[in-house]
This record gives C-alpha cells, structure tokens and sequence, in this order.
C-alpha cells in the first residue's frame, strides 16, 4: 500500500519544476519503505532506491536523470563520429540505458566487475526492454588476470563505490585489457570508439589497457579524474605524463578546452581530504573542435 502511494507520488511529480512539497514526501517515506521503485523519464526508465548507499538514491531523491549533460554530449560525439558506444564501470545502466534507447541499430557494450551492478543492469535493461546492450562482468585493466574485489558498499565511505581491494578475504574478479577484449572479437567496433570511465580510481590502468587501440582506431574517452589515481599506480605523476605524451593525446574539459597533464596532476595532488574527484575530462588521440 504504501509502496503504491509513493509510485504515484513520483508519477505526479517528476515532471514537474517545483518539488518542494515531493521533498517533503521523500523525507517522510524513506524510512517507511526500503522497496525499489519506477523513474519513468521521457525517453527511459530506472529502478531507483532509498539505500544511502545506493547511486539510484540521488535521482529518486531529485527525480533528475543522472548525468544529463554528459550524456548528451556523448550522444552528440557519437552521431559526430559516427562512433561505438562502450560503458567501462556501468554500474546500474546511467549511461548505457539512455544512449541504448538513441541508437536501437547499434550494440552498447557495458562493463563492471560487480555482480551486484549487472544484476541492477540487467534488471533495467529488462524494465526499457532493450536488445541492444551487450554486458560483461568483468574488471579492466592494464593486464590480464585476476584482482580481489569488495562490493559490499555498506561498508565503503562513498556511494555506490564497488571497488578492488588488496584484502584477500574478498572474492576474486576476472581482469582484462580492453585491447584483449577488442582483438578476440567479443566486440564489433567502428573506426571511432566513444568510452566513459568511471572505475574507482583505476580509470588510468584501463587506460593503459588500451594502448594498441589507440594506434588503430580513433578514440575518445570520457573519465572521472580522481585523487584513487595517484594510490593505484607506483608513480602516477611520471606514468601518466609519459603515457598522454608518447600515445600523443590530448586532454579536454567538458567544455572542450584543452588541458595539460601538469595542470590535471595539479589539481588532483591538491584535492582536499573531503573531495576525491576533480570531475569528468575528455581523452582523445585526434584534436576535437
């Protein structure tokens, strides 16, 4: 019953600018029910929860889709270059839902070491009736082979971070680089390749995963630039510098400005200890207008 109320509370309000009064509802019913329910957007839908831990939380709390803005830029690149789409740290389907329902002629590959997410993918997938995702769970990196895994984000400081650990007590996840992966064919990829990452830290390792791509295909790469970074490489101010300069790539913002290594390492040895992340920046090996 009360499930049913707060469905149609979210039905009456999310298409609508003033949500002072849903907040108020939001406050009341988060300690009522812990049940998922429905974000019907104009093009899509998510599964969305009240878990303080859960990434769906914020879009149930704001009714907003997440990302917005970098999606559509994605979108934008995609129909540019003509591009694949490819999701490395899926998660619950932010990014792969929205672009899999523009481009229904078109494979969308999605990755993420967490059974958890492509469990929440999967049921999303089957909530937009989409065909065209293709999903594989599995890590990415700079090698093949294996890593220890900790999904239990009960127990992590920040939401939704499902990420690799040192502490063996945790279950063993496959690894591979993305060139392994595209040079066994599991993947059909144009010319243009268009990635988002957001691998907790690891974002670089995957990077450095895809090095062979670089030199065959055109490549742009939006990634979360995090202070993880620096503590999952031995020297990361050396490795990263060296890896733009010799691949010859180039780094933007959001807003296609075009940044240097020096200023991006900058910005993250300076982060505070209450922020990890100084947002999402744009990777390409070709100059972007």
């Amino acid at each position: 019953m009360l499930d049913d109320i707060f469905q149609n509370i979210i039905n009456e309000y999310i298409n609508k600018k003033n949500k002072k009064i849903y907040y108020l509802y939001f406050s009341i019913f988060k300690f009522l029910t812990k049940s998922k329910f429905i974000l019907h957007f104009k093009n899509f839908k998510f599964y969305a929860s009240f878990n303080k831990k859960d990434l769906t939380r914020w879009m149930l709390k704001n009714l907003a889709e997440w990302d917005k803005e970098n999606i559509k830029k994605i979108i934008y690149l995609i129909k540019k270059y003509n591009g694949s789409f490819i999701d490395c740290g899926c998660n619950f389907g932010a990014y792969s839902i929205p672009i899999a329902k523009k481009f229904k002629k078109q494979n969308i590959y999605a990755f993420d070491a967490s059974d958890k997410a492509i469990l929440n993918l999967k049921e999303n997938i089957h909530l937009n009736k989409i065909k065209n995702i293709k999903y594989f769970n599995i890590g990415l990196g700079d090698k093949n082979g294996d890593m220890y895994f900790n999904e239990d984000i009960n127990k992590l400081k920040n939401d939704g971070s499902f990420r690799f650990t040192k502490i063996k007590k945790n279950k063993k996840v496959k690894i591979n680089k993305l060139d392994y992966i595209f040079k066994s064919k599991k993947i059909k990829l144009k010319k243009n390749i268009i990635l988002k990452f957001d691998l907790e830290g690891f974002d670089f390792l995957a990077l450095k995963g895809l090095k062979n791509t670089l030199k065959s295909h055109k490549v742009l790469i939006f990634i979360e630039m995090s202070k993880m970074m620096l503590e999952n490489s031995k020297n990361f101010t050396k490795e990263f510098k060296t890896f733009i300069k010799k691949n010859n790539l180039n780094i933007y913002d959001l807003k296609l400005k075009i940044k240097n290594e020096d200023q991006i390492i900058k910005s993250l040895e300076s982060l505070n200890i209450k922020n990890e992340t100084i947002g999402d920046y744009i990777i390409s090996n070709h100059k972007l207008l």
